[in-house]
């Protein structure tokens, strides 16, 4: 009886440590909230201009992960995806996350988050509510320069359509429908 004990401990532990392998990195650290209090499970993404080069950069670029831009379960997914993309200045890739009726384009980031020193981006834990066959997830976002121009704060907000028969590929996945960001 024992040994099967030891044996069923010894296999749920080798599950779980196999299992923490496959989660996918913390999006960042946590960080300041919009109310300037430590908030957990914020996340902070530094952003570097697009002129910014270099192995880490680089490595980053290799990495992204495109399989986010199919996402359909977890929105959080696609704003990793989207705040790493903005950190190396991947304009074309970070304006594949916003929905096409956004109309976002590459020139539109670079002129938004580009420049020679990066703003850091924090995006925080967000709410799933429903509506009309639709999915939103909505989010608090900071984007603070580093050369002087003002901070700004706001909402992300991701839609996607909730399983409704005919709706494309690209409806079913999460994207970025709009931000509403003020100057501070």
């Amino acid at each position: 009886m024992h040994l099967k004990a030891a044996f069923a401990t010894a296999l749920t532990a080798s599950v779980l440590l196999l299992s923490a392998c496959d989660k996918e990195p913390p999006m960042a650290e946590p960080s300041a909230s919009i109310s300037g209090e430590a908030s957990e499970g914020a996340m902070v993404q530094e952003v570097p201009s697009a002129d910014a080069s270099g192995a880490a950069s680089a490595g980053l670029a290799a990495g992204l992960d495109m399989a986010a831009l199919k996402e359909r379960r977890d929105p959080e997914r696609l704003l990793r995806f989207y705040t790493n993309a903005i950190r190396i200045g991947d304009w074309g890739d970070a304006a594949r996350a916003w929905s096409l009726d956004a109309q976002m384009t590459p020139e539109k980031l670079e002129k938004e988050f580009g420049g020679n020193a990066g703003p850091k981006v924090a995006v925080g834990k967000g709410d799933t509510s429903g509506a009309a066959g639709s999915l939103y997830y909505e989010a608090p976002m900071v984007v603070d320069f580093a050369d002087g121009r003002p901070s700004r704060r706001g909402t992300i907000v991701l839609r996607r359509v909730n399983d409704v028969p005919g709706a494309s590929e690209e409806q079913l996945n999460w994207r970025i429908e709009r931000t509403s960001t003020l100057p501070q």
